[in-house]
């Protein structure tokens, strides 16, 4: 083989393949209260963020401690409460809650507030 054979071979380029776009799954909420939830002025966005933010797929809300459930892959991971979503996002509370959900541990918990 001559030089100019050699050159030729390393000059091939092989073909560069796109990368491929993530694609953004919407994020199930399961919930029964929405006029309620639009009378206090709770934003379905938030939980859009928190989703993609953690990974979660799907949030069930239970108006009796006005909070969320989140879920990933089906398993139970955190509560969030309408109010701590409204501060997490830059709003004021929205809601008096009487009733509050059982809180997790701050080893256990998925969401990391600034407060806790």
């Amino acid at each position: 083989m001559s030089e100019v054979e050699q050159i030729e071979e390393v000059v091939e380029v092989e073909e560069v393949k796109p990368k491929k776009r993530v694609v953004k799954s919407k994020i199930n909420v399961i919930c029964d209260e929405h006029e309620y939830l639009k009378s206090i002025k709770f934003d379905m966005e938030w939980l859009q963020k928190l989703g993609t933010q953690y990974g979660f797929d799907e949030f069930q809300y239970l108006h009796k401690f006005r909070a969320f459930r989140c879920f990933k892959s089906n398993q139970h991971l955190d509560w969030i409460d309408v109010n701590d979503a409204a501060l997490l996002n830059g709003a004021r509370r929205l809601d008096k809650i009487l009733l509050k959900h059982q809180p997790l541990s701050p080893k256990r918990a998925v969401i990391n507030y600034p407060w806790r």
